[in-house]
């Protein structure tokens, strides 16, 4: 066969696989084009969306269904596996009513009074999440966009003058506390260049109270060795500072390295506040890292009347703090911010640049990107959700929703004093109250209280977890949804004050 016959055929060799190739592109495409939901189908989806969110403000907004709501699929049933083939949206959506909104705790109900309260966040902070995600906004540096990281930088800058941290700080809006502590003890062990081989010495210091995200942290940041030591507390369950200060003496003396304390404002159990200034005194005497874990109690600082609680936290080397929480944003916004911003972002910087970023302006001196803060390289654009409902509603308004809820708290504290029927171990300084009720005589009070909490949830008006306090079991409520108000403390109230009293006269029965 002749070379150009030869060379004939294979261009039609080549032209045929190309028209192949050309081909199944073509009809996979016309296969994925399902994923542009677009015009009115795109609009029967909000407006199922948006029916399904009614139904959920519905719930949260009635008394008669507190956060407990059954549904009639059981709990236990095994969620549907991924299939090869699509289902409707409509039935997709009905799936979600039935698991999620009619099933469940919901910690976005005014009567939830559980964990400290995370994601029930209002509609603009919401919109905050939504945005972004459909605007596929990356904040992971400052140029994919300026907008959003500066947005960003603004918000931790607003943070930092919260607690009078100075200039030259750093931070960064992680997932939430967790993230953000993690951060944080990674910060404090390069800032102290601690090596692999001392960790089994190093002494991490905090109370019985301190929330176990340090725990976990320090773990995940290859200290498992190291020793978390528990610093005695005080009566009304702060970390005292003479006792800490004796700990680090024996601990040096000891051969040991005390390296890093940690102090929380509002512990998730008591609502206590350490004395974060006297602390701080401690660590500088040592030249130890505080670390103060606002999670919870951190935007209470905004309410004039707290201010005298947050004295010293301007000393601490970092502090965490979590709108979700306090500013009532969805779920999953965390703040870490760390006086010398330095070493957050030596922390967290790479060594070099990587050579795919070579030649480029991604990471630049000039402009510090939030993944040189963070350890997430891809991360989602998180400041929205501060962001929208701060501007929607001004700061004003989260202050007094705060105020409310510590009036609140003092509130419910007040009326169960006045009955006699309670034991309240501390007043509260934020927005928990702890109580048990007294037992009838020779009953166990710890069963009739743990009875007692059975009860009250067991119909799903109210919500409640238990707090044990040195071997004794504590009902607790954590005032700190903002859809709460005294008509739900009242009902509240009033449903622990019926169940006591049935349950005391069924324990007499039985006697």
């Amino acid at each position: 066969m002749r070379s150009g016959e030869i060379m004939a055929k294979n261009g039609n060799k080549e032209s045929a696989q190309n028209d192949h190739l050309c081909q199944m592109l073509a009809d996979l495409k016309v296969k994925t084009s399902v994923l542009e939901v677009q015009g009115g189908e795109r609009d029967a989806m909000a407006k199922t969306t948006a029916e399904l969110l009614k139904v959920y403000d519905e719930n949260v907004t009635k008394l008669t269904c507190g956060p407990v709501m059954r549904s009639d699929r059981g709990s236990s049933e095994v969620v549907d596996e991924i299939s090869e083939s699509p289902i409707d949206f409509d039935s997709v959506i009905q799936d979600f009513k039935d698991r999620l909104v009619s099933a469940g705790v919901n910690n976005g109900h005014p009567t939830f009074f559980g964990f400290i309260s995370a994601g029930d966040g209002t509609y603009p902070s919401a919109l905050g999440t939504f945005v972004p995600a459909n605007l596929a906004t990356y904040s992971g540096a400052h140029l994919g966009n300026p907008a959003a990281v500066q947005m960003e930088n603004r918000l931790i800058k607003w943070v930092a003058d919260l607690f009078g941290y100075p200039a030259g700080h750093a931070g960064n809006i992680s997932s939430g506390g967790s993230l953000a502590t993690l951060t944080a003890l990674a910060v404090a062990r390069d800032s102290r260049e601690l090596k692999a081989v001392d960790f089994h010495r190093c002494v991490i210091y905090c109370s019985e109270f301190t929330h176990y995200a340090v725990q976990k942290g320090l773990r995940a940041v290859g200290m498992r060795e190291a020793i978390l030591k528990k610093t005695p507390v005080d009566q009304s369950y702060r970390m005292t500072a003479a006792a800490l200060e004796r700990q680090i003496k024996e601990d040096t003396e000891a051969g040991l390295l005390p390296f890093l304390v940690v102090a929380t404002v509002g512990t998730t159990m008591t609502g206590s506040v350490d004395p974060v200034d006297d602390i701080a005194d401690v660590c500088e005497r040592h030249q130890l890292w505080l670390h103060v874990d606002a999670a919870y109690g951190g935007f209470f600082a905004l309410c004039d009347k707290m201010k005298q609680l947050f004295v010293g936290v301007e000393r601490s080397d970092s502090i965490v703090v979590n709108p979700h929480k306090g500013l009532f944003t969805s779920g999953g916004v965390g703040v870490l911010v760390v006086k010398d911003g330095k070493k957050l972002q030596h922390c967290c910087s790479l060594e070099e640049t990587p050579s795919c970023f070579k030649g480029s302006s991604v990471f630049s001196a000039e402009h510090v990107s939030p993944s040189e803060l963070s350890f997430e390289l891809t991360r989602p654009f998180r400041g929205a959700q501060m962001w929208l409902p701060l501007k929607v509603f001004g700061v004003g308004v989260f202050r007094a929703a705060l105020e409310e809820k510590l009036l609140l708290a003092r509130y419910l504290y007040g009326k169960l004093k006045e009955t006699d029927e309670f034991e309240l171990p501390l007043e509260p300084e934020l927005s928990v109250v702890l109580f048990r009720a007294t037992a009838p005589p020779v009953v166990d009070i710890n069963n009739f209280n743990q009875q007692l909490l059975n009860d009250l949830i067991s119909d799903g008006k109210i919500f409640m977890i238990p707090a044990e306090l040195h071997g004794q079991f504590y009902l607790r409520v954590c005032v700190l949804c903002f859809r709460t108000h005294i008509e739900h403390i009242d009902l509240c109230f009033s449903l622990i004050r019926e169940k006591r009293a049935h349950l005391w006269k069924s324990f007499r029965l039985d006697a």
